[in-house]
């Protein structure tokens, strides 16, 4: 059991690491393009606040599991675990608000060019500013009961409800706090998923577009949007998929196996594997004859 535990703070420490420099060289790149073009473009504003909240979970989820691999089992007094659960939870909230804000702002971006579209065009690019901020307002509050109801430090190996963790107890957490964030993942889930089929719907029409223009004979021209919806559509499915193992392995906990710290500290990691991969993906596109794209 020591040797698994020390395996995990290892890959913990890894994928912290590995995940946070990634981001954080994200961040650097787009602020750095949108100060030196004096204009920032919605899908920019969007992955600055990508990339800066996935750095937030990777440190407040991996940071404490690693010093646990390595032994430190009591280094967070109640306080600590009011604020690092609490930056953790508005994190994660956060991360799947934002993506979902980007998936929906994209699918209305590449719809048809009519004028019912146009406007709705408009208007969300208008609006992301206000939607970005929504969303941090909306996370902030959401997540309040958070620091109220957390207990630390954890004095015992046994899990008494789904919200223990290895370093801190938190106590009953109110029947509203988890309708909201319920209904907060299943809302923004159910529109990941709509606005991704919808936008393979596109990308499959202009396939064909594409098909049909070279069965011509004539040169189709390169839309650079199609490149970055396929990016963003990778995205989307990444995320879908990791935080469906994340539910599923969550509900296992909550259910069958609560006293496992090895099961507990599996399904902390593989919450991880998104903000990890995510700039892993994105970085392809940061060349430099796309570069411009992503911050018109």
């Amino acid at each position: 059991m020591l040797l698994n535990i020390i395996c995990l703070g290892v890959a913990f420490f890894t994928v912290t690491t590995v995940g946070s420099i990634a981001n954080i060289f994200l961040f650097t790149f787009y602020m750095s393009n949108a100060f030196a073009e004096h204009k920032i473009s919605f899908l920019t504003l969007i992955f600055i606040q990508l990339t800066l909240v996935n750095s937030t979970v990777l440190i407040s989820k991996g940071v404490p599991q690693t010093l646990y691999g390595l032994g430190w089992n009591n280094f967070l007094d109640a306080v600590g675990c009011k604020v690092v659960f609490y930056i953790r939870r508005v994190s994660m909230g956060l991360s799947i608000s934002l993506t979902c804000l980007l998936s929906t702002i994209q699918a209305i971006t590449i719809s048809p060019d009519n004028s019912r579209w146009t406007k709705l065009k408009i208007r969300a690019r208008q609006h992301t500013t206000a939607s970005c901020l929504f969303c941090w307002i909306f996370n902030l509050l959401i997540e309040i009961p958070i620091p109220v109801n957390s207990r630390g430090p954890k004095r015992s190996s046994n899990f008494t409800n789904a919200f223990d963790n290895i370093f801190c107890t938190s106590e009953h957490i109110m029947a509203f706090y988890l309708i909201m964030t319920t209904f907060r993942n299943v809302l923004c889930l159910g529109l990941m998923v709509l606005t991704s089929g919808y936008m393979v719907l596109l990308l499959y029409k202009h396939h064909q577009h594409v098909q049909y223009i070279w069965s011509n004979k004539l040169s189709p021209k390169k839309n650079p949007e199609i490149k970055v919806t396929q990016t963003i559509l990778l995205l989307m499915s990444t995320f879908v998929s990791f935080y469906l193992l994340d539910l599923i392995l969550t509900l296992f906990l909550s259910y069958f196996d609560q006293k496992s710290a090895w099961m507990l500290s599996s399904a902390i990691f593989l919450s991880l594997c998104f903000p990890t991969i995510s700039p892993f993906l994105l970085m392809p596109r940061l060349r430099r004859s796309s570069s411009k794209f992503w911050v018109m």
